[in-house]
């Protein structure tokens, strides 16, 4: 019988499904809308913080080196192949090198957080508060801002940490909770955007990928404003994990074939970009709206699609594997003499203990 928790595929599938529909609905500069803005600010203020959390949940320190070197490879896959697709589509690639592009950030840093497994297995408590401090006060770092992802990845990073050391107990409660419960919650969470719904924060609030100097706030202010983000994003991933199911479904199904998703829905979503910028004058809202959503929907559910997920992971497994062989008689040659140098302190303590 299987043991596999399906709530935390179906919360993967909805937010992939997120991700997707909110980078098409960018296309369509929603931000300037008062009705695309809305589904904006709910998508913005959790999608991301969420997926985090549950990718610290399956995060482990075993095979450290292939799971890093896999999402290094598929960024560096995703950022020559995505330079010539814009090409074809007439578009400007954008690109710095120190700076990842566009979506591929998540790929970087995922690598970054993996790094850090092993800390938070050997010191937990310091591992938290250690992320929680960088994720209120990274904003603060003199020498970076979009290179390398290094200001997304500490202002992240406490989620990634949350979730690898008390995900599954979170991910168990919000399932227990009682119909009432999940009700207050949403409303708590969905408040909390409501709340930046009404002031008009900055959105590039959302992305955490800029300094306090960008939005030209005091240290207190910026501080405050991270801190109730951080808190709006917390409630809204306990409230979306209360209300999936624990069951198999075809949302299941998409939340573990998530990454295939992720890397290949760029390419859709800037093919699609032409005919979606400019159309929010020439369609309205809300019939954009509705057509994001279809698009959205149906683009998930293709690059969902089995050999997709299989192609991609093998790809980027061989690849690793590839890289990593000239390192494999080194580490066999270590772990040998690991072995060796512990049967000899085994040995040297018997014949202690017997004098």
């Amino acid at each position: 019988m299987s043991t596999r928790n399906h709530r935390l595929d179906r919360a993967k599938g909805i937010l992939i499904f997120t991700v997707v529909l909110g980078h098409l609905l960018a296309r369509a500069a929603p931000w300037d809308s008062d009705v695309l803005r809305a589904p904006m600010y709910f998508i913005y203020s959790f999608h991301m913080p969420a997926f985090i959390f549950l990718a610290g949940i399956t995060a482990k320190s075993s095979r450290l080196p292939e799971r890093i070197l896999s999402f290094l490879v598929l960024l560096a896959t995703v950022l020559p192949l995505m330079w010539g697709w814009l090409w074809i589509f007439d578009l400007s690639p954008d690109f710095e090198f120190l700076t990842p592009f566009w979506y591929s950030w998540f790929l970087l840093a995922m690598a970054w957080w993996m790094l850090t497994v092993p800390f938070i297995e050997r010191f937990p408590r310091a591992a938290l508060v250690t992320s929680v401090l960088t994720g209120i006060f990274g904003a603060l770092l003199p020498a970076f801002d979009n290179e390398l992802s290094a200001v997304r990845t500490l202002v992240f990073w406490p989620f990634f940490v949350i979730g690898k050391l008390y995900g599954q107990q979170l991910l168990d409660w919000a399932g227990r909770l009682t119909v009432g419960r999940r009700i207050g919650l949403t409303v708590a969470a969905v408040a909390v955007t409501g709340y930046f719904y009404l002031i008009k924060l900055d959105n590039d609030w959302f992305y955490g990928n800029h300094k306090f100097v960008h939005f030209d706030v005091s240290l207190p202010e910026g501080v405050g404003i991270r801190l109730i983000l951080d808190v709006g994003a917390a409630l809204m991933t306990l409230a979306l994990l209360s209300w999936v199911g624990n069951r198999e479904s075809l949302l299941a199904t998409v939340g573990r074939h998530s990454l295939s998703v992720y890397v290949l829905h760029g390419f859709v979503v800037r093919a699609l970009e032409p005919v979606l910028a400019g159309s929010l004058e020439v369609y309205g809202p809300l019939v954009i709206l509705a057509i994001c959503v279809v698009l959205a929907a149906l683009a998930t559910w293709l690059l969902a699609w089995g050999p997709f997920d299989r192609a991609l992971r093998w790809y980027a497994s061989t690849v690793t594997e590839l890289l990593l062989r000239p390192f494999a008689r080194l580490r066999r040659t270590t772990g040998s003499a690991t072995r060796a140098t512990g049967r000899e302190v085994t040995a040297n303590n018997w014949h202690n203990n017997r004098g």
